[in-house]
């Protein structure tokens, strides 16, 4: 069966009235058409940003995902400049489908309303409704074309009819209610004289001008008609109500998915001309539309519920006092119900968001933790690891087949943390009030970083700037110096020996609690790197969060690092608390060796940090199939106890499961059959047992599950290609 189309739509501030009219259009003519829907938006929104909150348009890095089948874009949204150019090269460089709305882009196809016409009906209705043609027109900032756009359609209107709009009577403004209130000052104290009407180019202005005439006993309508235009809602906080003009976004949303949906299909689309209508209200003689006013107090109410049960919660003083990431989920869980109609909400977390120091800048295939937090099917709250790129509707924990998902950032100070995804049933628009409840919850997770920090802190000596604080081990920095300088000293023909292993995936280790035992983990990783280094030679380092190298320049092969590689896994796997806290399948490692002199570590290594982020994919996605958390249990209880007699007749009885089955299944997700797997776990502890100690071969044979020594040789051979004794004297 053919994967659903999924449409990503690109747009800023979702919960804003008018992104939310478009939104609704592009959602429902998805839903119909057999789409899916991710929309990517920010919480903020600023024209000019102040530092720490540009890393909220990070979460538009998502369009590059491969599962992207077309992108919207709403161009009209996004206010900085710089956000503007950033998002159009993501966008096509995806080279997938694309429609615009809300501007019109140089050689990209664009929906847009026609705000000439749009202003030519309204005119039309104080002209031919009302008998109006002494109007002034309250526009937005003079130096943007839309502006000059909305009273060109009132020049025009006016000319069909014998009058003019001279340009003294247009007013440039900056589209919020301040600009309002500055005219009706105007008008009040006589700076400017009333006409008998007045055109706003968007309903905040018309806000602003009707309140304070309001204030000063300045009769609407009866002394100044006042129109406003967008329908931004909140009407009824002001008096009278306001008469304004409703462009048909829902309609253009609409059209934009149908034209999207042709192109994915290889056809031809036409777009149809777009027409909004007016909205009557008190500030015209028309009055309002007693139908159209209940349905706006009616959402008004729901908001004003939502808005009292947020104020009332302790939602914030219950984050505040998590010791662990598990309380904080919890805490996440039990208040959930203060977003308005979502039915699922999954925590998607950098692997690193706990990191010390500076905050870490994220590419497309950074790991991430995703947690479920409400989900349609419920599911234990386990951790689910992805890559950022990913994360969508057929592979998040606990959902089914969602059509309607939310892509937003998740940060604090300048520290991208993640994104919540927010997944709906039916298609809606989160409301403002989310941003607050996503704001405390970053704070939570601050506050739950911050307390690892200073318990780290405290636990852990200071050291010099090129040394881990918790091991001892060379830092990042360190550990380039330390190769940089032995580079220098390289003869011609040596090589740089570089290992660098990934420990502890898929495990939470942000529990306040659980720190003291985590830091004594990190040590017990530090005491195997440093057994690891072949002749005691080279140097050993903690680059970052549960990430370590070993690197070395001298006479060495590829052979060597291989063995290094493999010497250094055997070591952490098999050590005592590695073992009980992380178990198997949690490690992974990659080695290079190149020539010393042309080798750049810092690129080597970031060249290998990609590999293992390639090996992490792999296993994650392992461990989303069916079945595999039964399957890992018996998996690590045979590394962890090889010598016990292991049967798969025994397993299949204790699972109830056919022979047939268990075999398939168990090398599906292991890559090996359970047979192999029995004498490669006997043959790690083997290895583990002549690296660490001077027991006899016969005894290391014995501690694996070996009665027949000549047997365990025999196997051991054909696992390693060497004998035990030479294994151990290598």
């Amino acid at each position: 069966m053919d994967q659903r189309p999924l449409i990503g739509i690109i747009t800023a501030r979702a919960s804003a009235v008018e992104q939310r009219q478009l939104l609704s259009g592009v959602l429902r003519k998805a839903h119909e058409m057999g789409a899916d829907t991710a929309v990517f938006t920010n919480l903020y929104n600023f024209e000019e940003y102040f530092a720490g909150t540009e890393v909220e348009n990070r979460i538009y890095d998502l369009v590059s995902s491969e599962r992207l089948s077309g992108l919207i874009l709403t161009a009209e949204s996004i206010l900085n400049p710089e956000l503007q150019q950033y998002i159009y090269q993501r966008m096509t460089a995806r080279g997938v489908p694309l429609i615009v709305t809300g501007a019109d882009l140089p050689g990209l196809d664009c929906l847009n309303n026609d705000v000439t016409a749009d202003f030519e009906d309204i005119t039309r209705h104080l002209v031919e409704v009302h008998g109006i043609t002494d109007i002034d027109f309250l526009t937005g900032y003079q130096h943007i074309d839309t502006s000059h756009q909305r009273v060109q359609g009132c020049r025009n209107i006016l000319a069909e009819h014998g009058a003019t709009l001279p340009e003294d009577r247009v007013i440039y403004g900056d589209f919020w209610m301040n600009s309002g209130e500055k005219l009706a000052l105007d008008y009040i104290e006589g700076r400017r004289r009333i006409p008998q009407a007045l055109l706003c180019a968007n309903d905040y202005m018309a806000y602003g001008v009707c309140d304070k005439l309001l204030e000063h006993g300045v009769a609407v309508p009866d002394t100044l008609t006042v129109i406003g235009y967008e329908f931004v809602g909140g009407r009824c906080f002001h008096s009278p109500v306001l008469t304004t003009y409703r462009r048909n976004r829902e309609a253009i949303g609409e059209q934009a998915v149908e034209w999207l949906m042709a192109k994915l299909r290889g056809q031809s689309f036409t777009p149809e001309k777009v027409v909004g209508s007016i909205v009557c209200g008190g500030s015209c003689a028309c009055g309002a539309d007693r139908r159209q006013l209940s349905e706006e107090l009616a959402e008004t109410r729901e908001s004003h519920r939502y808005l009292d049960l947020n104020f009332h919660s302790n939602f914030e003083q219950q984050l505040t006092v998590c010791r662990s990431l598990a309380d904080l989920i919890h805490v996440l869980q039990e208040f959930v119900y203060l977003v308005r109609d979502v039915c699922g909400v999954y925590l998607c977390l950098y692997e690193d968001w706990c990191s010390s120091g500076e905050a870490p800048v994220h590419a497309d295939d950074s790991p991430m933790l995703c947690y479920r937090v409400m989900s349609p099917h419920e599911i234990p709250s386990k951790p689910v690891m992805y890559l950022r790129s990913d994360l969508f509707p057929d592979k998040l924990p606990g959902a089914d087949d969602s059509e309607f998902l939310y892509f937003v950032p998740l940060f604090f100070g300048g520290r991208d943390m993640g994104f919540f995804i927010l997944q709906y049933r039916e298609p809606d628009v989160f409301d403002p009030i989310f941003g607050d409840w996503i704001r405390i919850a970053a704070s939570g997770l601050e506050s739950l970083r911050m307390k690892n920090d200073m318990r780290t802190l405290l636990e852990c000596q200071s050291l010099s700037e090129h040394h881990d604080t918790t091991t001892g081990l060379l830092n990042r920095s360190g550990f380039y110096h330390e190769l940089c300088l032995a580079q220098q000293q390289a003869g011609k023909d040596d090589r740089l020996m570089l290992v660098v292993v990934r420990t502890a995936l898929f495990t939470d280790d942000t529990s306040i609690d659980e720190k003291k035992r985590q830091v004594s983990l990190d040590r017990e990783v530090a005491d195997r790197l440093a057994q690891a280094l072949p002749g005691q030679r080279g140097c050993c380092a903690k680059l970052g969060d549960r990430m370590y190298a070993i690197g070395l320049v001298g006479d060495v092969t590829e052979e060597d690092a291989a063995r290094t590689g493999d010497r250094l896994a055997t070591l952490i796997l098999h050590a005592p608390k590695y073992s009980d806290l992380c178990g198997e399948d949690t490690l992974v490692y990659e080695t290079l060796c190149l020539p010393a002199a042309e080798t750049d570590p810092e690129a080597a290594v970031k060249r290998m940090t990609g590999m293992l982020g390639t090996q992490i994919k792999q296993l994650a996605d392992v461990r989303r199939r069916p079945g595999f958390q039964v399957f890992y249990e018996l998996h690590n209880a045979l590394y962890r106890s090889p010598a016990e007699e292991w049967s798969a007749q025994q397993c299949c009885r204790d699972f109830h499961l056919s022979y047939g089955h268990f075999c398939v299944t168990y090398k599906d997700l292991f890559g090996i059959s359970f047979h192999q797997d029995v004498i490669r776990s006997r043959v790690a502890m083997a290895k583990y047992l002549l690296i660490t100690s001077n027991v006899s071969i016969s005894a290391v044979a014995m501690r694996c599950g070996y009665t027949d020594e000549k047997y365990f040789l025999r196997q051991f051979r054909q696992s390693t290609g060497m004998t035990p004794h030479s294994y151990r004297s290598r």
